[in-house]
């Protein structure tokens, strides 16, 4: 069951921007379809305030999400409320991941990648050091593309561009990233130990990258 509710997990998480791609697409949506969009990203925003401000925020949190999708379902603003929960989410998500990554860039701090590097490979060599922080950097760069690049999609290009962009194309470009710099790094790092993706989401997601001082300034 463990692994059948993983892969109903990895369906649902793969499928999910299809639909909502879909439903950006259709000249009508009605309520029930825009409940349907609103819940996992409402329930995505409640996990990242919930892990950030802890339980005292969850009736004031609740309180809102729910006036927000009363707003939307009974002023008929249902396509208007879908096109700005879609770009709205898309663009927060990355400017929060674009803040979190790049705020362990600043003095005295250590670069995210290499907080979770060392945590499963331990101690470092000084050219992995110097690594880790240039793949925070890339991460960040690549995290204000995402939003700049929705940007100008939605003011220049069509909606189903746009649309294609921030749904359909977010995991795999995502991936690809990950893919991409993994292939980098054995390139160039043969003898680093290997790590797999979801090793680092799980040390990720444990920790929650909380920046620390860095070795030299202890």
């Amino acid at each position: 069951m463990g692994r059948l509710g993983k892969m109903i997990l990895m369906l649902a998480f793969i499928g999910y921007p299809i639909v909502l791609h879909a439903f950006i697409l259709k000249e009508e949506v009605d309520v029930s379809q825009l409940l349907l969009v609103f819940a996992p990203l409402l329930a995505v925003a409640s996990w990242v305030v919930f892990r950030m401000f802890g339980k005292a925020w969850w009736p004031l949190l609740a309180l809102v999400f729910a006036a927000a999708v009363y707003y939307v379902v009974t002023g008929n603003h249902e396509r208007i409320g879908l096109l700005a929960v879609n770009g709205l989410s898309h663009a927060v998500l990355n400017l929060f991941l674009l803040w979190l990554f790049g705020r362990t860039l600043l003095r005295g701090r250590e670069p995210l990648v290499f907080q979770i590097s060392r945590h499963i490979n331990g101690e470092l060599e000084p050219e992995i050091v110097v690594y880790t922080r240039q793949v925070t950097i890339a991460w960040c760069i690549y995290f204000a593309l995402q939003v700049i690049i929705s940007l100008l999609l939605y003011v220049f290009a069509t909606l189903a561009a746009w649309s294609f962009f921030i749904n359909v194309l977010n995991l795999p470009l995502l991936m690809l990233m990950f893919v991409a710099e993994k292939a980098y790094r054995t390139a160039r790092f043969p003898d680093h130990p290997r790590t797999s993706i979801m090793k680092v989401i799980e040390v990720y997601s444990k920790d929650f990258a909380v920046p620390r001082k860095a070795d030299s300034e202890r």
